[in-house]
């Protein structure tokens, strides 16, 4: 709703990006859990960082790919857009390394797709995470949590908003979000990771508090505080209340499916509904509500997802890993 608004209008989600800083605090969970202990071993920080690119490139480059066709289909439809050939190509080439914006260079890969420029800052955490893990005693992690958390205050102060990250004039803040999100992650897991307890309802009301918690809509005076409460206590809240209740079989199973998609439509939803959007702007009047072209857009792109995983990403990162990663030799016996 909030990358393609033309599809879901007149719904509006206000807080939509907090989204991203649930990325990160889920990302630093999932993460603590996955590698925590073999980073802490030693000698798998190489192996770690190959692992990670191979599991957020595939999906990425899709992105890029349709960002092009999305601007490609502008130039032709409106000369006027501002795309050209040259700034199509320069943004995918420079997409391609997730080069960040900087002064002088105005446009890059999330030009094209505006949701990727999180992932560089995803990248920038799990190696950091990564490099330091054993220095990561809970003193240090509060301390990186304080550091972090003054910063999100500080860009809520100055911009009057957390949409912040992104722009050539506050990168800076992206570093805060996800050093404050990512890092309170690794701490819940410290302290709820291993303590489940079966509550189907409590999974749902997760789901339906933090829905609610992007949905708001608040005036204006009230939004710095709520925006600042959220990242720094309502969200790790609803993720610990998430990692202590565990759902049923039927709600796993349905949340890991969408779990398994999720990226991909993180990745997607935002050139292809573009890509739709123009073409129902052809067709259908301005103003009209479009709400169940957007919820018929949403299911595809999910389902869009799970035919790339099938298909496309989890055999090429399987394909990556024996590449990477070949199996030795055996002794002979």
């Amino acid at each position: 709703m909030r990358h393609v608004p033309r599809l879901f209008w007149p719904l509006r989600v206000p807080e939509s990006y907090l989204a991203v800083d649930l990325f990160y605090l889920v990302s630093g969970f999932v993460i603590a859990h996955a590698y925590g202990q073999r980073l802490a071993a030693g000698g798998y920080f190489w192996p770690f960082v190959k692992t990670r690119i191979i599991r957020l490139y595939p999906l990425y480059l899709i992105g890029l790919v349709l960002g092009v066709i999305t601007a490609a289909a502008l130039l032709v439809q409106s000369p006027a857009s501002g795309w050209t050939p040259t700034k199509i190509l320069t943004c995918f080439v420079i997409g391609l390394f997730m080069i960040p914006r900087f002064p002088g260079l105005p446009n890059n890969g999330t030009t094209l797709d505006g949701p990727l420029w999180t992932l560089l800052y995803e990248l920038v955490a799990n190696f950091v995470y990564a490099a330091i893990v054993r220095l990561l005693s809970i003193p240090v992690l509060l301390g990186v949590m304080l550091v972090s958390g003054a910063g999100i205050v500080f860009a809520e102060a100055h911009a009057h908003t957390l949409d912040v990250g992104y722009n050539l004039t506050d990168q800076w803040a992206a570093l805060a979000r996800v050093g404050y999100s990512f890092f309170a992650g690794v701490l819940i897991y410290r302290f709820f990771g291993e303590k489940e307890q079966k509550a189907v309802w409590a999974s749902w009301l997760c789901a339906a508090v933090l829905a609610l918690a992007l949905a708001i809509n608040l005036p204006r005076a009230l939004t710095p505080v709520y925006e600042v409460g959220m990242v720094l206590i309502g969200l790790p809240l609803i993720a610990i209340a998430a990692a202590r209740f565990e759902p049923g079989p039927a709600t796993g199973r349905f949340f890991t499916w969408v779990g398994l998609v999720s990226y991909g439509v993180y990745c997607l939803h935002q050139p292809l509904g573009n890509l739709v959007g123009l073409e129902l702007g052809r067709v259908l009047p301005l103003g009209l509500r479009v709400v169940p072209f957007g919820v018929i857009f949403v299911v595809a792109v999910m389902l869009l997802s799970w035919a790339l995983d099938v298909f496309y990403d989890a055999p090429l990162r399987r394909w990556l890993r024996r590449l990477l990663f070949p199996e030795r030799p055996r002794p002979p016996a």
